[in-house]
């Protein structure tokens, strides 16, 4: 059964969710296609957060456009992957940027694309027992 997300616009073909746009603009034509909620706009209204990113560090202060493009850019690809994994919340600190993720290898991959652009010290904290992480970034 096909169906789309109402929020996102992502499809479900019977098998797994993504993004297609033309297979959308085809299927909300049809008057017996469900529409709902896609995993991650699921997630993100149950405030299901699998994973915290802190980058930080005195780096920022000349880099910050560079580092919130890559945010977006590892979110972005992430997302078109996998429908589930999104940044949820990302707030600005004194120290740099906390984000929220509802995913889990989001979360390290943002870490680890950090460490691999910009060097700095990278620490991922799995949690024993838990279905979350915890990434810290620093440059100074």
């Amino acid at each position: 059964m096909m169906k789309f997300c109402s929020n996102c616009n992502a499809v479900f073909d019977g098998h797994k969710w993504g993004y297609d746009k033309g297979l959308y603009e085809k299927i909300i034509k049809k008057e017996d296609v469900k529409s709902g909620l896609c995993p991650g706009c699921e997630r993100v209204e149950k405030k299901m957060v699998d994973g915290v990113v802190l980058i930080k560090g005195d780096f920022l202060k000349d880099h910050k456009d560079e580092a919130l493009n890559l945010i977006h850019n590892i979110a972005e690809k992430k997302r078109k992957k996998n429908v589930a994994a999104r940044v949820f919340k990302m707030r600005e600190t004194s120290e740099g940027f906390s984000i929220e993720t509802t995913d889990q290898a989001l979360a390290e991959l943002i870490g680890k694309e950090f460490e691999r652009a910009f060097s700095g010290k990278l620490d991922i904290q799995w949690l024993e027992g838990e279905s979350f992480v915890r990434v810290n970034w620093e440059r100074d």
